[in-house]
C-alpha cells in the first residue's frame, strides 16, 4: 500500500498523528490508541480506534 501524507501535526520530532490517502482511494489515520472499553466502544476484530487533534482532519480535508 502506498501512502501520501495529506495532514499532520508537524511536530518535527518523529512520528506524530497524521492523515494519509492511499492508492486505493481510502484514508489511513495515525493517532493515539483509544482504550475502547473505557470509551464504551464496541470495536470488531481487525479494527481499532485512534484519537487525533481536530485541526489535523480540518487541514487534511480543507486543502
Amino acid at each position: 500500500m502506498k501512502l501520501r501524507l495529506i495532514g499532520g501535526s508537524g511536530c518535527g520530532n518523529g512520528p506524530c498523528p497524521a492523515v494519509y490517502e492511499t492508492e486505493n482511494d481510502t484514508i489511513v489515520v495515525q493517532g493515539f490508541s483509544v482504550d475502547t472499553n473505557q470509551a464504551g466502544l464496541e470495536v470488531p476484530p481487525g479494527e481499532g480506534a485512534v484519537e487525533i487533534p481536530r485541526y489535523i482532519l480540518e487541514r487534511a480535508f480543507n486543502r
